[in-house]
């Protein structure tokens, strides 16, 4: 069965529908129209019957009588022939009426007519030839006779006429009944068809819409591996296949995204230690010399040993996700080898409160967030520089807090730092580049579930809360629809 379109499915109804109203319109007119038609014939046959019957009564036999007392002359008689006038009215009955009995009736009516114009012929004849006045009486009791037979026949046919007008009546009732019938009969097909159209075009049109906006609303909500059926439907069918092929393109562009942005954030990890690299060390080489040459050996060994730890760390073999454990180590490091350096003008404390074992974390979150706390913050007080790292355990997330006495954060910059991280846009200097680095990096990898909030009072200091989602193994590159 071919499937029609929407086009043709609304073409099919509207047809349904006019057919609907047209059929019963035609079958009652066609009814009523020849019940009334045959009704009013018959009626008009009794009506036109009785006149004819009057007027034999009353006219024919006085004007024979008049002929015969010379009331008349016989020109005036022929002039005013009466029993034409009867046969014509008669003919003019005969048009109108289709049964036998009616016909066989009219044909006794007009073969005594004829008898009566015989008569009346007869009237002429003996009075154009002088007969006695008793031999037309003769006739005219045989003219009375006839004339009563007339009558009697046209009340016969009206009695036909009023019997057939009440056979009309009852088929006309009948033809009522047939047609409520047929109309109880037609509006059962009627709801049939109504109900199976109904049908057709709850499954052609109604679940394909449904279906639609299903996928529109699963699309519009992430879920892009949801796809719709194929409606029979050629227009939906094509509109259905475009989304799903839409859905598909989207998926396929996101994913690539995701891939590019996470081999992004791989060479900004790989820049970020290109940039620790050089001047971390050598900063750090200069002040093993100088604390080796100021016989502060135990200083040495133990910055020595805290720069190595802080290499393998961040190299990790090339793994992004590390314990907990090893992050904290990682900026434990960081920090005591810039303590060794500045002295008393910097000092810190590690507060882990976490309990869960081998809780896992991205590689490189807190150690750029300490570097901006010392070189944005407490390298620009006079005050001994304090930095507060604490990490504490939610039901299903990691709250990370980096504090530090520093410079703060004027309220001008400290709104432009948060409308650049929440419209994600790079920074225009270098002084929020590992702030920014790492907001991107938890997006990459965390989602939207990742959040990064800075608080600052100008000329206190600045404090800095990472909260992440519990990770207890290694993840893998994620596909972030936000």
């Amino acid at each position: 069965m071919k499937t029609k379109s929407i086009k043709g499915i609304f073409q099919q109804t509207n047809k349904l529908m006019i057919l609907v109203a047209f059929i019963p319109l035609v079958v009652s007119s066609v009814f009523y129209s020849r019940q009334i038609f045959i009704y009013q014939n018959t009626i008009n046959n009794i009506e036109e019957a009785n006149q004819l019957s009057e007027k034999v009564d009353a006219i024919v036999l006085e004007e024979m009588w008049d002929l015969v007392f010379g009331q008349k002359t016989v020109a005036q008689v022929q002039e005013t022939n009466v029993i034409d006038e009867l046969r014509s009215d008669l003919q003019h009955i005969q048009e109108n009426t289709s049964t036998a009995k009616e016909l066989n009736i009219l044909a006794v009516a007009f073969r005594t007519l004829d008898s009566l114009e015989t008569y009346q012929q007869q009237l002429i004849d003996n009075i154009l030839n002088d007969e006695p006045v008793e031999q037309n009486q003769y006739v005219m009791i045989q003219v009375d006779s006839v004339i009563d037979l007339l009558s009697d026949i046209l009340q016969q046919f009206v009695g036909v006429e009023i019997s057939l007008a009440s056979q009309t009546n009852h088929e006309l009732v009948q033809s009522v009944l047939l047609l409520i019938l047929f109309q109880v009969v037609l509006l059962l097909i009627i709801f049939a068809i109504i109900n199976k159209n109904r049908r057709f075009v709850r499954d052609n049109l109604q679940y394909p819409l449904d279906r639609l906006l299903d996928l529109s609303n699963e699309l519009s909500q992430g879920h892009l591996s949801y796809r719709a059926e194929l409606p029979e439907t050629p227009e939906l069918r094509t509109l259905t296949s475009s989304l799903n092929r839409m859905a598909d393109d989207l998926t396929r562009l996101l994913e690539e995204n995701a891939l590019k942005q996470y081999h992004l954030a791989q060479s900004e990890v790989r820049v970020l230690q290109a940039q620790i690299t050089p001047h971390f060390i050598y900063n750090s080489l200069d002040a093993i010399v100088s604390l080796i040459e100021a016989a502060r050996y135990e200083q040495a060994t133990e910055m020595t040993y805290a720069l190595s730890d802080f290499f393998r760390i961040s190299l990790s073999k090339g793994q992004d996700w590390i314990p907990l454990e090893k992050e904290l180590r990682h900026v434990d490091d960081y920090l005591k080898i810039l303590q060794i350096r500045y002295g008393r003008m910097l000092s810190y404390t590690i507060e882990d409160q976490t309990v869960s074992p081998e809780l896992q974390v991205l590689k490189m979150v807190l150690q750029p967030l300490v570097e901006n706390a010392v070189y944005h913050g407490t390298k620009f007080v006079r005050r001994v520089g304090m930095i507060r790292i604490t990490v504490s355990e939610l039901p299903h997330q990691i709250q990370m807090t980096i504090s530090d006495n520093g410079v703060g954060i004027d309220p001008e910059r400290l709104q432009e730092i948060r409308r650049n991280l929440k419209e994600t846009t790079d920074p225009a200097s270098e002084s929020g580049y590992g702030l920014y680095n790492v907001y991107r990096r938890l997006q990459l990898n965390y989602g939207s579930e990742a959040q990064l909030t800075i608080h600052s009072q100008y000329q206190e200091g600045t404090t800095i809360n990472v909260t992440v989602p519990k990770r207890e193994e290694p993840n893998h590159v994620q596909s972030v629809h936000s």
